[in-house]
């Protein structure tokens, strides 16, 4: 199968590419792409990275950031407490998507390899004879008064679990990932044979919150990077007259959920609350124009900071400085005096902009996505501080 590759990128470049390629970019929303004749697509603004298959193409998109750094935002991002940047050893020469093959595999071996994770679960079913705890309403409603079957309740030792469930599907889901090398295939295949017992769930994409324990912190990387697996997975999808399947990871969502949960980490300790993707309110009177700001940090009745994580700066010549009219809408409605905006490193400046006739201050803070795990989240602690500095305290 013919393959392509392109890199994340927000310039303009000119690349030899097939037809169904270039129109992808645009139905898929991946890229924006411009034909220019005799095969020729002028390719800007790539904002998602992985792999997509088009009929009898494929198109690998390299991410800017180096791969094992990708893979700290995303795993941090679903569990802080649990996600270590050792958990999972890559090259950055690799691919993405056979980085993340090859990282599961290991961590289910590692995870299992004393057999799997077992743990109760209650169980509700139709028995002919009383187990466990008689399920009164379920016995009325069900069977009109008759004692048997008996409707009952009762708590079964089991690997049929969420962990193992979640581990299945995110396997099964793997297999059907464009560009997967057959030993990879494999391996997964013979993994599954070890989930003997494990039943398949209907969808794979709503799974309870799981909760690590001393007990499954065993389980906890293979179980993060199921989430990512499942949550991006592989996808047959229908655009126009475009026909796909692509494993992808949007990184504007991979940045704004990294920001946020470090963020939250880093200032639960100060009181309050932290909400991500804040809902509910409005900036008009008439509740017309809805607000949703990426992060607000409040306390039982005042709003004391609002911030939003842009991977890269708006830069369209209709309407510039979208962003700064954003957040001045935020501090606005929320009565705020400062109001914070973070981009990945080289898309802004740090800066702040005191805004006319408003006493508005809103600060530009700048990321270092490359920086060591740790140095980075020495970033997030230092931006938390200055978050605080300028929080408002007025009513609103």
């Amino acid at each position: 199968m013919p393959a392509f590759e392109i890199r994340e990128a927000a310039v303009s470049r000119t690349l030899a590419l097939p037809d169904t390629i270039g129109r992808a970019l645009n139905s898929l929303d991946i890229a924006t792409a411009l034909p220019e004749g005799e095969g020729l697509w002028t390719v800007s603004s790539v904002s998602k990275v992985g792999v997509v298959s088009v009929g009898e193409h494929e198109l690998y998109i390299r991410p800017k950031l180096p791969i094992p750094r990708l893979f700290f935002l995303m795993g941090y991002s679903r569990s802080p407490k649990y996600w270590r940047d050792d958990d999972v050893a890559l090259s950055a020469d690799e691919h993405l998507v056979s980085s993340i093959v090859s990282s599961f595999i290991r961590q289910v071996k590692k995870a299992t390899v004393q057999g799997l994770f077992q743990d109760y679960k209650t169980v509700q079913e139709s028995e002919p004879m009383i187990r466990g705890r008689l399920n009164i309403p379920a016995q009325i409603g069900l069977r009109a008064g008759l004692p048997l079957p008996a409707e009952v309740t009762y708590d079964d030792y089991t690997v049929d679990i969420a962990e193992n469930q979640m581990l299945v599907a995110a396997a099964r889901k793997l297999l059907t990932v464009p560009r997967l090398a057959e030993t990879d295939r494999q391996s997964l295949r013979k993994l599954l044979q070890k989930f003997d017992g494990v039943t398949l769930v209907a969808d794979p994409t709503v799974f309870p919150g799981i909760r690590f324990t001393r007990l499954n912190a065993h389980y906890a990387p293979a179980v993060v990077l199921a989430e990512i697996i499942l949550k991006h997975g592989s996808l047959e999808q229908h655009a126009g007259k475009v026909t796909a399947r692509s494993f992808l990871f949007d990184m504007w969502e991979v940045f704004e959920d990294f920001v946020s949960v470090a963020l939250r980490e880093a200032m639960v300790s100060h009181g309050g609350s932290v909400d991500l993707q804040y809902r509910g309110k409005h900036l008009d009177v008439g509740g017309v124009v809805p607000l949703r700001p990426d992060i607000v940090w409040r306390d039982d009745q005042n709003v004391l900071a609002v911030l939003d994580a842009k991977y890269k700066a708006e830069k369209n010549k209709r309407f510039p400085n979208a962003d700064l009219y954003q957040m001045l809408a935020y501090c606005t409605r929320f009565n705020m005096r400062a109001g914070h905006l973070v981009y990945a490193k080289g898309e802004c400046e740090e800066t702040f902009h005191d805004i006319r006739r408003a006493d508005v201050r809103i600060f530009t803070h700048s990321l270092d996505l490359e920086a060591q795990p740790h140095e980075l989240l020495g970033q997030i602690e230092r931006l938390a501080a200055k978050v605080l500095e300028h929080a408002d305290v007025t009513a609103q």
